[in-house]
């Protein structure tokens, strides 16, 4: 009968690294999220920035049109 080492539990837990590592690892991954997802995140914000910009146009257009039509003619 052959010893399977999987079914096994070990003996000694698994070693961790020092907070310090662990840390340092969690900032290069967020540096490196922030290179990968920044110009993307950009791109979205300038496509809310001109969906804005045309909302706002289209909504004074037609206040204007509406306050233009209430005026007292001249």
């Amino acid at each position: 009968m052959s010893k399977d080492l999987s079914a096994q539990p070990s003996a000694q837990p698994r070693k961790r690294a020092r907070w310090s590592r662990r840390a340092l690892g969690v900032v290069i991954v967020g540096v490196a999220a922030g290179f990968l997802l920044g110009p993307a995140l950009g791109v979205v914000r300038t496509i809310i920035a001109l969906a804005g910009y045309l909302l706002v146009g289209v909504f004074s257009y037609w206040i204007g049109k509406w306050v233009g039509r209430r005026s007292a003619p001249r």
